[in-house]
């Protein structure tokens, strides 16, 4: 089966290059490499210029994360689709590793691991060791860190694309629409991707968040609770 890993990058473009050798060094055979960026002046395209032939570039004509997301869904083949923030990594096994769960177990919708935070700022590394799948768990989150998870590529013609009116938190949304459908997710207690902490990325408005949090937890129902295993919660 063929993975669609895709890459969306916006002003991440001193990060880029370690997603993209991260992505491309991977100990599975058949994949694709789609990336969707936004230009913003900080050599993002000189670094895609560098694997001209390797990988797929989609330029960003919309904004938000989801936005680009939903592009490079929308152009890739693959059979499974995987997420990558551009400053982020993967670990070498992460794709032959959940795509052999995927094409194991066809009862099983999207699988997604265990990870390390990097912490720039300090240089330290911590395993987020996560919890089996538990739809009551996954509800009481209060985010679902998308990238690293794979998905059955049906899924995104069955639930439909993230939600690109949502400033934030598309990932949050998505992963309840997917649960309200009866979706079932396998977690992987291995750590297979590396999530980079540093001031962008811990600069989002809080109150923001919290805001689209609520309105996405009434939504379906739910109380808006920043749980243990949210992705902010570092342990």
């Amino acid at each position: 089966m063929k993975v669609s890993v895709i890459i969306a990058s916006y002003n991440y473009g001193n990060y880029l290059k370690g997603a993209l050798d991260s992505a491309l060094m991977q100990n599975y055979p058949n994949f694709e490499v789609v990336v969707v960026y936004r230009p913003s002046g900080d050599g993002t395209e000189q670094v895609l210029a560098g694997y001209q032939g390797r990988i797929k570039v989609i330029k960003q004509a919309g904004q938000g994360l989801a936005n680009a997301s939903n592009l490079g869904i929308k152009n890739s083949d693959g059979d499974y689709v995987i997420r990558l923030d551009a400053d982020d990594s993967f670990y070498p096994d992460i794709l032959a590793e959940e795509a052999r769960v995927l094409a194991e177990e066809p009862a099983v919708d999207f699988v997604y691991p265990d990870y390390v935070y990097n912490i720039e700022r300090t240089g330290e590394r911590v395993r987020k060791t996560l919890p089996a799948f538990d739809r009551e768990e996954l509800h009481g989150r209060g985010d679902f860190l998308s990238g690293g998870t794979m998905f059955r590529r049906s899924l995104f013609d069955k639930v439909g694309l993230y939600d690109e009116k949502l400033p934030t938190l598309e990932s949050y949304e998505f992963i309840l629409r997917l649960m309200k459908q009866g979706i079932l997710g396998r977690h992987l207690s291995a750590p297979l991707f590396e999530y980079r902490i540093h001031e962008k990325s811990m600069s989002d408005n809080k109150e923001l968040v919290a805001a689209t949090g609520r309105q996405i937890a009434a939504k379906y129902g739910l109380e808006y609770i920043i749980g243990a295993n949210h992705p902010r919660v570092i342990k």
